[in-house]
């Protein structure tokens, strides 16, 4: 198995796993999607609302706010506090605002300066005058296996398309050039070429439309092509990190678990 970066553009990053399979590439998305502890806001005291939203919806928008996610802090699980609010496993919002006031997520500022929004752009509530809102917020650890508010990023693969084009049959009347939807064909020295493989959605447009049967549309089935988007909470070659070093321990939890029905 081997791993190789193509691209890492802010939140957005693509790359490719070769000599592989595709229950493991599967396994390795459900991975970086499902078991990589984030922050996310996990429960809400409410002390006044008079806000046109009910407490649980204005909880729900809290809860799907992406949080930076530092270091250092243990899951509620592992942690010995009987309350789950200690520093060491949470971090809490204090917000106390009367209208008129439009609550964004610039207004959360949480007892731990590391962890904040990952935008102050998202609105969460509008207050008319005269309404009052004040709650604590409480942040935790979790995954996204237990709710989509602790999934740290979109993942998305496919097979590594593979493009074959016959020189001896290709006449560059450039009739694939044209109908294909990612622009990813050229007419140079009276052939087709190809360039940036990987866009290629294999829609086999080019393939149809030649009468020649110059070109050929397949896929490596031991190759994949990654797309990975993190909400924010942590770089996307972290995510890739942290979903490998999860996948790899759950390959040993499992070991370890034959080794004691075979004993």
């Amino acid at each position: 198995m081997k791993i190789e970066i193509v691209r890492v553009e802010g939140n957005e990053m693509n790359f490719v796993l070769s000599d592989s399979s595709p229950a493991f590439a599967n396994s390795l998305r459900r991975s970086i999607m499902r078991e990589i502890p984030t922050m996310a806001v996990d429960e809400v005291d409410f002390y006044s609302n008079d806000s046109c939203l009910y407490d649980e919806l204005i909880a729900h928008r809290l809860a799907m706010i992406p949080l930076t996610t530092p270091s250092g802090y243990k899951l509620p699980e592992e942690c010995n506090c009987t309350d789950k609010r200690c520093p060491k496993c949470s971090t809490s919002f204090k917000i106390k605002v009367k209208g008129p006031y439009l609550l964004t997520s610039a207004d959360l500022k949480a007892s731990d300066p590391r962890v904040t929004p990952v935008s102050n752009k998202i609105p969460i509530v509008k207050l008319e005058e005269g309404q009052e809102l004040e709650f604590e917020a409480w942040a935790r650890l979790g995954f996204g296996r237990v709710h989509v508010k602790w999934q740290p990023a979109l993942c998305s693969y496919k097979y590594m398309p593979v493009v074959t084009i016959h020189p001896r049959l290709c006449d560059g009347c450039s009739k694939c050039v044209e109908v294909c939807p990612r622009k990813i064909l050229r007419v140079e020295d009276g052939k087709v070429r190809i360039s940036e493989v990987e866009k290629c959605i294999m829609c086999k447009a080019c393939e149809k439309v030649c009468k020649n049967h110059a070109i050929e549309v397949g896929w490596d089935s031991t190759k994949f092509y990654f797309y990975v988007e993190s909400t924010g909470t942590m770089p996307p070659l972290e995510i890739l990190e942290k979903g490998v070093k999860a996948l790899m321990q759950k390959f040993e939890d499992f070991a370890s678990a034959v080794k004691k029905l075979q004993s």
